[in-house]
């Protein structure tokens, strides 16, 4: 065989297996045997495919399968997959659009009743999507601190830009899905939680998912920090001090959030 000829029949079977209603005639391409058509062996990758791909969403999002129950958890994943058919090399990626997906289709709104236990839901999907890209992204295990910073009383406090790490990840939910999760991973069934806003900072030390619970000043002010806003305009936007703000600073620096001061990163 050819690399030309193996590189398209190689190019047919990932279309194939993506994208089963776009194979074509199957016959033209897969032998059929004695037990089984054509498109039966074909059958069993396109199968085995999808099932290993519903098998990393269920490992992503243990907590909304539990709230689902693995039958619908399953049905509402393969129809993700079919909307949204994984197109990265790395499964990582798979869940990125998950959360989106059901709030597209949720059934609430077309009786016009908002439903709390679907907001939940989708509080528990996105919380667990920042969970799994915390422990995916670059953390601060392999840096020193970054060098102090000026205290508030130099006059290039206020204007410092600092970077935090890449697994920082900032939630706002409408319960306190952390603790949730935390009971449904240890193998409990909690009852459902009450409604109560959280907001939450996810990030990775010595390679384990951490989860702090913020007030709003201070999950403000790390938003801003993040997005580049210097250290006084961060501040003063969430309402609090200079002494306040820098409080916070030295903080998330010793907790390793801030892992840069203008620029300037410490490597090991």
């Amino acid at each position: 065989m050819s690399a030309e000829r193996l590189r398209r029949l190689q190019s047919w079977l990932q279309g194939a297996i993506l994208d089963p209603a776009g194979a074509g005639d199957v016959a033209d391409v897969v032998v059929a045997t004695a037990r089984l058509p054509a498109d039966r062996r074909l059958a069993i990758y396109q199968h085995g495919y999808r099932s290993r791909l519903i098998d990393c969403l269920s490992a992503h999002y243990p907590v909304a399968r539990h709230l689902l129950g693995a039958e619908l958890f399953e049905e509402f994943a393969r129809e993700y997959l079919r909307v949204r058919p994984s197109r990265s090399y790395t499964l990582e990626a798979l869940g990125a659009g998950f959360a989106d997906h059901l709030a597209a289709g949720r059934p609430d709104l077309v009786a016009g009743e908002r439903e709390p236990w679907i907001d939940l839901l989708y509080d528990v999907v996105r919380f667990e999507r920042a969970f799994t890209e915390a422990h995916a992204a670059a953390g601060a295990e392999f840096r020193e601190p970054p060098p102090a910073p000026p205290g508030p009383g130099h006059p290039g406090w206020a204007d410092t830009v600092v970077s935090t790490v890449e697994c920082l990840r900032l939630v706002r939910a409408g319960f306190p899905v952390h603790t949730f999760s935390v009971a449904v991973r240890a193998g409990q069934d909690p009852p459902l939680p009450r409604p109560g806003d959280v907001r939450l900072a996810l990030a990775r030390a010595d390679f384990v998912v951490t989860v702090a619970e913020l007030d709003e000043p201070r999950h403000r002010l790390l938003a801003a920090l993040r997005a580049g806003t210097p250290l006084g305009r961060a501040g003063g936007d969430a309402g609090l001090t200079s002494g306040e703000t820098d409080a916070c600073l030295r903080t998330w620096m010793a907790d390793r959030l801030i892992v840069g001061i203008n620029g300037r990163t410490s490597h090991r």
